[in-house]
């Protein structure tokens, strides 16, 4: 995300944080978007109250908090918010529990599709959901799908870099 801010193109979007109390414990995880909100997306399931967590939805040890996804998420992904760039870290699924979430990506991938904006997201192939969006971005003509492995995780950065370079024309 620093390199995509060094290029001086506007970017718009959200990453996925770990969060780690005081013995470096993970205790879940946060989204952050890069005009600096922040907010809660998962946290373990036996420190989570009901209250805080009103749609309650779980993954592994996780409950996830669908209300502040959408609070955090949706407005950056707005359409009213077209920034040439934007990054999304990741549409995983904790982030496809919630059904608003899913249709405003399945939205952006039809600006995508007309050359409206640019994307670079992280979308782990794990889940139905997550393989629709990836065939959706398929069909778009100047899309270009990494996967990243084990073996070119250290490797494929600059391949990856120079894609959005040639995306947005710089």
């Amino acid at each position: 995300a620093d390199d995509l801010q060094g290029l001086k193109v506007p970017i718009v979007g959200f990453y996925t944080e770990e969060v780690r109390n005081g013995l470096g414990g993970r205790v879940g995880f946060d989204l952050v978007t890069f005009d600096g909100q922040r907010g809660s997306l998962a946290r373990p399931s036996k420190t989570s109250s009901l209250a805080s967590f009103k749609r309650l939805h779980k993954l592994s040890r996780y409950s996830v908090d669908i209300e502040s996804l959408d609070q955090i998420a949706l407005p950056v992904l707005s359409s009213n918010n077209m920034e040439p760039l934007l990054m999304i870290d990741e549409i995983g699924k904790m982030e496809l529990f919630s059904t608003q979430f899913q249709d405003r990506i399945m939205r952006i991938t039809e600006d995508l599709r007309y050359g409206r904006r640019c994307m670079i997201a992280t979308i782990p192939i794990t889940s139905r959901h997550s393989n629709n969006i990836i065939e959706n971005l398929k069909k778009i003509e100047d899309c270009e799908v990494f996967e990243i492995t084990k073996a070119n995780r250290n490797s494929i950065y600059p391949d990856i870099m120079n894609a959005v370079r040639r995306m947005l024309g710089i």
